[in-house]
């Protein structure tokens, strides 16, 4: 089973959300990983791969060929999650450092002098192969991530095609990434000894015991080996099967096969050898350092440039005919790992307002109440605005919700005489023959106003003056008490739930689509305690999804209060068993309604008390 299954929670059926969440996710393994805060995790987008962006503090991630539907598949997830961690663990260990400092020296280098394009381009891939051999090793010393990256090693090799026979780098990866070993049962003897070689790199590598300045000089050094090879690949030639040489005579040459550290290299070449801060000698690496132990942020803050791809870079352009430089390496950019753009902004706008997918849970709370599975529900995205005007209230509306607060200073613990229920008061028995007014009642307002959500109803059947009251209203009372104000409405499918800021407008979310009022009314009060009050203002034109009259039964049975105020005409929905409703005429009748709101609330205590 996908580990991934056993913790991702937040899905959404729509693409752009679902980007989002899992950007979410992938930005709390990276950082448990140890990539720092301060930087952003992002998928690519466009023809970008897989890249680290210190200029703008952001790691990209390759995902255009994995995320290709939402919710995206657990094992499909898996996948991200052992991209997120192979970039991460690049970042940790220095890679950008190791390969500008091999860019630097061997662009100068007294052996070579300027090095021709071609090799540049061979040299960065033969030390992406290393970095990645560094990388996989690293991730796979920890045993909670060995399964990650064990997934994304067999998605990466799936298609990987088999080495050639001649081209001694496309045996080396597939020896040491692909782990297979079948092209070095019949190497030609050319071959032999740079391979060994670079069984013994594999080996050091994988021991861990190096920094990116070791790494740095000895990938110049082995370079320095088979270069030759590399860039003048033997002429294919056919072996009889004694001329093979078995895989296990390979370990016992010069530089054996199964040993964690690179043997002597000696080069008649060359001037004598230099250490490497390794305990072997090597030729002149040619490379130019500078401090010889630094931390991994360290090394590659101090790395010049704005970005840095941690894969081996791919030949640009539209020629698709084949040359010896082109390498299937698994994890370098590939066409389609970028995502489209238009969904890359899409994520990026569900990101800066908080989007996320509550279908599950409003649709978990209607079954639980009316036993039904059936009944499809729309999909129900929350979110929050982010780009809103200031708000101005309006001071006379304020000044009498204001004074109207007070109540909560007058009704505090009294008791008051001539109710209709409650505890017999003697002094009224009299009345019994009346009006029945014989009991008392203990008032009990609780301590401050209730933990309160305004529902604002924007959908389209809301007129432009019922939508304007409806936000001033929300607006005056925001200002007064602790209360967050959402706006609901349905449109291009999905119910969308806005929270407004703090003292703010909606400032694009215009009426219009149609009216989720009973979903919306779920949807908002999910995580609601008990006691908790929603104020929904709307003009009563229910027409799309589960009815206010069964959400509001899911609020009650969760201990959450609901008041319908209604500026309209339409109360079909709403003058129904069990609904607490007030209708309006408009703006200036808000106070007073208000004012029943919290009579209402105030009965709390006992009765009787």
């Amino acid at each position: 089973m996908p580990r991934s299954s056993n913790w991702r929670i937040n899905k959404s059926s729509i693409k752009a959300v679902e980007g989002a969440m899992a950007l979410k996710a992938l930005q709390k393994v990276a950082g448990a990983a140890g990539l720092p805060s301060t930087f952003k995790v992002r998928f690519a987008s466009g023809k970008k791969g897989a890249e680290i962006d210190f200029t703008n503090k952001e790691m990209l991630i390759g995902a255009g060929r994995v995320f290709t539907e939402a919710p995206i598949p657990p094992e499909n997830f898996d996948v991200l999650v052992g991209l997120t961690l192979h970039e991460t663990e690049h970042y940790n260990i220095g890679t950008g450092h190791v390969l500008r400092t091999i860019a630097r020296s061997h662009s100068t280098t007294k052996a070579y002098g300027t090095m021709p394009e071609q090799e540049q381009l061979l040299l960065e891939k033969f030390v992406a192969i290393g970095e990645d051999i560094a990388v996989e090793s690293s991730i796979r010393r920890k045993p909670s991530l060995v399964e990650y990256d064990e997934t994304l090693h067999s998605w990466a090799i799936t298609n990987m095609r088999e080495a050639k026979p001649d081209n001694l780098m496309e045996i080396w990866l597939e020896y040491a990434l692909g782990h297979k070993a079948t092209k070095m049962l019949d190497l030609p003897t050319e071959l032999t000894e740079p391979m060994q070689q670079l069984v013994a790199l594999t080996g050091w590598l994988r021991s861990g015991n190096q920094d990116c300045i070791d790494r740095a000089k000895a990938y110049a050094s082995y370079w320095r080996v088979v270069r030759e090879v590399v860039l003048k690949p033997p002429e294919p030639q056919s072996q009889s099967p004694s001329q093979s040489q078995d895989p296990q005579d390979a370990g016992t040459g010069n530089a054996q096969m199964d040993k964690n550290e690179p043997t002597d290299v000696a080069d008649e070449a060359t001037e004598p050898s230099e250490s490497v801060h390794v305990p072997v000698k090597t030729p002149d690496s040619g490379v130019e350092t500078e401090t010889p132990q630094q931390s991994p942020e360290q090394s590659n803050e101090q790395a010049t440039g704005s970005a840095e791809s941690t894969s081996a870079p791919e030949k640009g352009g539209n020629d698709d005919s084949e040359d010896d430089s082109e390498m299937d390496l698994p994890l370098a950019t590939k066409a389609g790992d970028g995502i489209d753009e238009e969904l890359a902004r899409a994520i990026e706008d569900a990101i800066e307002t908080d989007q996320e997918d509550i279908s599950e849970q409003v649709h978990e709370a209607f079954v639980e109440h009316t036993g039904n599975n059936g009944n499809s529900l729309s999909t129900v995205i929350r979110s929050r605005e982010t780009r809103s005007p200031l708000v101005k209230p309006n001071a006379i509306l304020r000044k009498r919700l204001e004074r109207i607060l007070t109540i909560r200073k007058r009704l505090q613990s009294r008791t008051m005489h001539g109710e209709q229920y409650g505890r017999i008061d003697k002094r009224h028995l009299y009345r019994v023959g009346t009006d029945e007014r014989i009991f008392s009642l203990k008032y009990k307002y609780p301590d401050g106003f209730p933990n309160t959500k305004i529902l604002l109803d924007l959908s389209g059947s809301m007129s432009g003056k019922q939508a304007d009251e409806v936000l001033e209203a929300a607006g005056a009372l925001q200002s007064l008490v602790d209360a967050e104000v959402w706006s609901y409405n349905h449109n291009i499918g999905a119910v969308n739930l806005v929270r407004m800021d703090e003292g703010k407008l909606i400032h694009h979310f215009e009426p219009n689509g149609s009216t989720p009022s009973g979903l919306a009314i779920v949807g908002v009060a999910l995580g609601m305690k008990k006691d908790g009050l929603v104020i929904h203002l709307t003009d009563g034109e229910h027409n799309h999804g589960q009815t206010p009259w069964t959400a509001n039964w899911i609020l009650k049975k969760r201990g959450v209060n609901l008041i319908n105020l209604i500026w309209g005409r339409t109360i079909r929905h709403y003058s129904m068993d069990g609904m607490n409703y007030r209708r309006l005429k408009g703006l200036a009748e808000f106070p007073d309604a208000l004012y029943q709101i919290l009579i209402e609330q105030a009965k709390l205590g006992k009765v009787g008390g």
